[in-house]
């Protein structure tokens, strides 16, 4: 029922990210930083897994065990805490200093050394203001003393800037918490503030090997959540805010960016873009499936999702867990596992689109990353009407799942051959409900979704270019539909899909 969403989709194109803020509370009891996470009971909870809300990805990551994170905020009049946990069945650390970030080879290529070890960032911006505030973290290993560097962009990084850090490590799995003072940020939060927030996880599976090495095999593989924090609450003794504004959230001249891998600014910055039309998109689809629901009786079709799991990092006095590490980690497995079973719909590919012909390489994972991106990317056709050429779409699948573009563009072809011929029955009652539901003639809604499909297929094919509006018009003009006939079957489309 869901795979024909697809056909559709390849009319726009955007990077995942999540629909509304995600709401911050205050701590029910005084946060410790001591790495235990006993106390994070009633904080906000945000999984960074492939095909997620929010999520962002370079690389292939197999399973749960190759490498897992989930992050948990909360805040008070003091700080902003964030801990993390993470599963990784190999620790690649290695301390880069701020001014050791840059390698060069002897062909004169950069990269930034960060990228080719374990490491985690925590990037936070205030509203109102330009610049934000980056933290970088290397998880520690044995003995090892814990090592983070960071600061506000466009300004030198710092090693250790004063926030107060700790963590615990048992096998595979490792916690951490941080506090984050407001006054370092030189920030004065507010209940009701959103901030710019970012959650990054790079993941090398290469320990003791030359970073040259891990270079010239492109071993490089990062997943990141970006989105918003709200915070909820009332704590007391919140500093008001100054007025006039401090002079500080006037933006500076503008400068080179922080000397980041340039493919991480990039998909940032597309999130950022697409962010007001996917806040707009959740109501919209959920009016749409209430509509049909009411409307059109048809078969249940199984769901899928997003999960989470956790994240690394750094002991400030040194010391490995053991009994509360044990505990800690078996708390977190529990509400992890719980997590598991309360799965979204709609991000999990359906087995057609898995079941399909494929390169051999891409794994069910990248499978379920096309999947989602395609199907978020429906909604702002309906919501904005926008134009775009499709063949960007190639490029945004590869960069969402981590693969090459020639991967990307030959499932998308052989995806659009399939669905461009003969409906099946299953195929078939999904376009007639979403007729129902767009007041549209059931022929004439088939007729549309074939030929969008037929000319996508043959654009991707012969890697040509065209337009979104260009395929929707040759859509029309064989199923006769008008305008807001087309763009209201879409919805449905999009509406109806499990």
């Amino acid at each position: 029922m869901r795979r024909l969403v697809v056909i559709l989709c390849f009319i726009c194109c955007s990077t995942a990210h999540p629909s509304v803020a995600t709401e911050v509370p205050l701590p029910l009891h005084p946060v410790t930083i001591d790495g235990d996470l006993h106390e994070w009971g009633n904080a906000a909870w945000i999984g960074v897994e492939p095909a997620g809300d929010g999520i962002g990805l370079r690389g292939v990551f197999q399973d749960g065990d190759d490498h897992d994170a989930v992050v948990l905020v909360q805040w008070d009049a003091e700080a902003l805490y964030v801990a993390a946990a993470v599963t990784d069945d190999t620790l690649d650390a290695g301390q880069v200093s701020p001014d050791q970030r840059e390698w060069q080879g002897s062909g004169g290529q950069r990269k930034d050394r960060v990228f080719y070890y374990d490491h985690m960032k925590v990037f936070l911006r205030e509203p109102g203001v330009s610049a934000g505030y980056n933290l970088w973290f290397a998880p520690r290993t044995g003995d090892g003393e814990l090592y983070w560097w960071g600061g506000r962009q466009r300004q030198p990084e710092m090693v250790r800037p004063p926030i107060r850090v700790a963590a615990l490590s048992r096998g595979e799995v490792r916690t951490f918490e941080m506090a984050i003072p407001w006054d370092w940020m030189e920030a004065y939060p507010q209940p009701g503030d959103r901030f710019d927030a970012m959650f990054l996880f790079t993941d090398s599976d290469r320990p003791g090997e030359d970073v040259a090495i891990k270079i010239s095999r492109e071993e490089d593989r990062w997943i990141w959540w970006q989105g918003k924090l709200e915070l909820t609450g009332q704590p007391q003794e919140l500093r008001p805010r100054p007025e006039p504004e401090p002079t500080r959230r006037e933006e500076p001249a503008p400068e080179a960016g922080p000397s980041l891998d340039p493919r991480i600014t990039e998909a940032i910055a597309r999130a950022r873009d697409a962010e007001a039309a996917e806040e707009a998109r959740a109501e919209s689809t959920a009016a749409v499936a209430r509509q049909a629901a009411a409307s059109v009786a048809r078969p249940t079709a199984t769901g899928a999702a997003v999960t989470s799991t956790g994240r690394e990092t750094p002991s400030e006095e040194g010391e490995v867990a053991s009994s509360a590490a044990r505990s800690t980690t078996g708390s977190l497995r529990a509400r992890l596992n719980r997590k598991l079973l309360a799965r979204r719909e709609g991000v999990r590919a359906p087995e057609y689109l898995r079941a399909l012909e494929r390169d051999p390489d891409l794994s069910d994972a990248q499978i379920d990353t096309f999947y989602a991106v395609i199907h978020r990317q429906l909604s702002r056709v309906v919501e904005q009407r926008i134009t775009s050429r499709v063949d960007f779409f190639v490029v945004d699948m590869a960069t969402a799942a981590g693969c090459r573009r020639d991967q990307s563009r030959k499932y998308l072809v052989d995806l659009l051959g399939r669905l461009s011929g003969a409906h099946d029955e299953d195929a078939s009652r999904w376009i007639t409900a979403a007729a129902t539901v767009a007041g549209v003639e059931d022929a004439a809604a088939s007729a549309f979704v074939r030929e969008i499909a037929h000319r996508a297929g043959a654009v991707f094919a012969e890697r040509g270019i065209t337009t979104s509006a260009e395929l929707i018009k040759r859509g029309r003009k064989e199923s006769g539909l008008e305008e807001d006939g087309s763009y209201a079957l879409i919805g449905a489309l999009l509406g109806l899909s499990p």
